[in-house]
């Protein structure tokens, strides 16, 4: 039988922010850590927050053991890495003075606009180690900025959204950022034809990644009810797109290193498509094994059960261009809130963009009329596929752009 101990910890200091002034500022600190039990057909699992007696939980998953919860798989062995990756304003009071500085700006270069949400820092430590010589740590640290913007003159809730994700906060290019989408959303753009067109979305956005995250499920691929069932192997998509499941820090993922299961990968990726071709969907052990499918270490799950197939980072690998030579000397529309959007079974995209702008490559020119936007996910990361920026927008951390062309059409 094999002992095996998984630990969470969760830091976050997080400073509320309301109408451009500091509303409050909230700690939290949990601590979660399980024992598993494994006799080579079953795991047994026993968790609790905070400090807990490893005896007591000991004690636990044996008497879950005998639930006989099935998992035939092997535990991770013989590995051993450590990892320490740190980020700026770890102090409350470097937050908060971070904060009071970067609101005292925006409430003199936009007093029209109003700015609420949150500022947080936040680090998690996670370890992972066993009877078999398992033993991996990771501690990584975060920041992340959400701003709801509001013009003071309009009757709507929210009108736009500002942001920053990553470890080094540069306060001038997060105010150039946000000074740079007031400024464009007071500028209308009346006309407006409808076509194709370049659209611009920030890498990391979800919205346009959406049904990868269901074509690519270990388990509706291999039981047939995916679009991307039966065709490992085949090129589906442009020369140009490479598709990783990432839990490289770099990217800007927050998690640890491996997985639950204790799994990682060599540089913290796994090409699922590479240059076009489709490689792999992301599994854990049990989607990999019941399917015989590659292994790419994406479990998931609660920290007191079962380790199970869990979601991914995606990350699209940077061409050699940046925004503008993307966009080849033309203006494109630049994406900043999508909501209402879909994929249909067969792959059809369509999604309302509640706020677009004009975009020249560097800087957004004005603010377009609603539009609504639409393609096919073989055509978007397809033929109109265009690539993703090597540079940073404004140079900010994390705030590359994925370029393709889609219809737009004004929404009456």
């Amino acid at each position: 039988m094999t002992k095996e101990r998984y630990m969470s910890h969760y830091v976050e200091n997080a400073i509320k922010i309301v109408q451009t002034q500091v509303s409050s500022i909230r700690k939290k600190d949990i601590k979660k850590t399980s024992v598993r039990l494994y006799d080579g057909k079953c795991m047994g699992v026993a968790g609790a927050l905070g400090d807990q007696n490893e005896k007591d939980l000991l004690e636990r998953a044996e008497q879950s053991l005998k639930l006989e919860v099935p998992y035939p798989f092997s535990p991770g062995r013989s590995m051993e890495r450590e990892e320490d990756i740190e980020s700026d304003l770890q102090r409350e009071s470097e937050l908060l003075e971070e904060t009071e500085g970067m609101l005292e700006a925006l409430r003199e270069t936009q007093p029209e606009f109003s700015f609420s949400q949150v500022f947080k820092q936040s680090t998690l430590e996670t370890s992972i180690d066993n009877d078999l010589g398992l033993n991996l740590r990771s501690r990584r640290s975060f920041l992340n900025l959400t701003l709801v913007i509001k013009d003071r003159n309009s009757s709507n809730i929210m009108d736009a959204v500002t942001g920053y994700a990553g470890r080094r906060f540069d306060r001038e290019g997060f105010l150039n950022l946000t000074n740079m989408i007031c400024d464009a959303y007071t500028k209308r753009i009346q006309s407006f034809e409808d076509g194709y067109y370049p659209v611009v979305f920030i890498a990391d956005d979800t919205t346009y990644l959406t049904k990868f995250y269901e074509a690519l499920h270990g388990m509706l691929f291999g039981s047939g009810g995916s679009l991307f069932s039966g065709k490992l192997g085949e090129k589906l998509f442009s020369e140009n797109f490479t598709l990783y499941q990432s839990r490289n820090a770099e990217d800007g993922f927050e998690g640890s290193f491996f997985d639950t299961e204790g799994s990682f990968n060599d540089g913290d990726l796994f090409p699922l498509g590479e240059n076009g071709v489709l490689k792999a969907p992301f599994t854990d052990k049990k989607s990999a094994a019941l399917f015989n499918l590659p292994h790419t270490g994406s479990a998931g799950g609660e920290y007191d059960g079962i380790p199970e197939l869990g979601f991914p980072k995606f990350k699209i690998k940077e061409s050699e261009k940046t925004a503008k030579e993307l966009l080849g000397g033309k203006k494109g529309i630049f994406v900043l809130i999508a909501s209402g959007g879909d994929f249909t079974p067969d792959g059809h995209f369509a999604t309302p963009a509640q706020l677009a702008f004009l975009f020249d490559g560097e800087r957004l020119v004005g603010r377009l009329p609603e539009l609504n936007i639409s393609s096919h996910l073989y055509e978007m990361f397809g033929n109109s596929f265009l690539g993703v920026s090597s540079n940073n927008l404004l140079d900010l951390e994390n705030s590359k752009v994925a370029v393709m062309r889609m219809k737009a059409e004004k929404i009456i």
